[in-house]
């Protein structure tokens, strides 16, 4: 199976990953893993400013079957205070669901992560930028340490990374790829104040 890469999610960060480590190899989109294979799952650097979640809620987000999630005390809509909440906790729960998931791809010999990226500049970013929140992304970018956003070609270098042989010793984790916007908003000029 070495010669086959799988595909699920074909947006532009997708592509970039695909491009970096699909080079002479067959790309399949489908949801199958093999013995030696790996995943990597976009979740966002928003789930990690949610604030710290109790052990119990983090084994809920990481656990509860998807269809049972909704019934959950913590994601009811007197717990869930607005949509930016609501964003931080799906993509916490990407993240913590990826990590249970390890354990079960281990068993079948293959690895699983996720990427958190910051501002990427995909068509929906740049939509972003100029809409209503745009003012409040523009000054992330500003007064993030790498005083930039990111390209989809280097969220692909990461997702090569984690795919790849030279990551073959990291599964369920969680890579933070951001600027430094994360580090700048419980840090620095962007801490919420």
């Amino acid at each position: 199976m070495s010669e086959v890469v799988v595909v699920i999610g074909a947006g532009q960060i997708g592509q970039a990953i695909a491009r970096r480590v699909s080079a002479g190899k067959h790309v399949v989109l489908a949801d199958v893993i093999a013995r030696g294979g790996a995943g990597v799952v976009i979740a966002s650097m928003s789930g990690h400013r949610l604030g710290a979640l109790a052990a119990d809620q983090d084994a809920a987000l990481a656990t509860t079957p998807a269809d049972e999630l909704l019934k959950r005390a913590m994601l009811q809509p007197g717990q869930v205070t607005d949509s930016l909440h609501a964003y931080q906790l799906a993509k916490r729960g990407n993240s913590l669901r990826v990590m249970a998931e390890a354990v079960r791809w281990g068993k079948r010999g293959a690895r699983i992560n996720t990427m958190s990226p910051g501002i990427i500049f995909t068509p929906p970013a740049r939509d972003e930028l100029t809409g209503p929140r745009g003012q409040g992304y523009r000054r992330m970018i500003e007064l993030s340490p790498a005083g930039r956003g990111g390209t989809p070609d280097e969220v692909g270098a990461v997702g090569a990374l984690l795919m790849g042989p030279d990551g073959a010793f990291i599964t369920g984790s969680d890579f933070l790829m951001d600027g430094g916007v994360t580090a700048s908003y419980f840090y620095g000029e962007l801490a919420p104040g």
